[in-house]
């Protein structure tokens, strides 16, 4: 994740991208399948990623909710999530869940 110049309507803002991409890149996996995420923080606050309609019971350090089950990211520094497609099925989504980063950091979540 990084800062980015995005120009939409006319007008032209910084926010916090994934891989210079805004949504960010579409996660896609089968029923069963286990997903190991890097994410490295090059923003200039702590985020963390949250796996939104995942049931994360082995893994809660990699489930988001800020300073409840994980620490921020720091900037400047990485964390690899492990994420276990158990028996979701469908589309879900990924996103930020700190402050203000939560507007611009997303993207979806196939499961086949």
């Amino acid at each position: 994740m990084k800062e980015a110049n995005f120009t939409r309507l006319c007008s032209t803002k910084s926010m916090l991208t994934v891989n210079g991409s805004f949504p960010g890149p579409e996660i896609r996996v089968h029923r069963g399948d286990t997903a190991f995420v890097h994410v490295h923080n090059q923003g200039e606050y702590g985020v963390t990623i949250h796996w939104h309609g995942v049931r994360e019971p082995r893994n809660p350090w990699s489930d988001g909710p800020e300073n409840i089950t994980q620490c921020p990211i720091p900037p400047g520094t990485s964390f690899l999530q492990e994420i276990d497609f158990t028996t979701e099925e469908g589309t879900l989504w990924w996103h930020a869940h700190s402050d203000w980063s939560r507007a611009t950091v997303h993207g979806a979540i196939i499961i086949l």
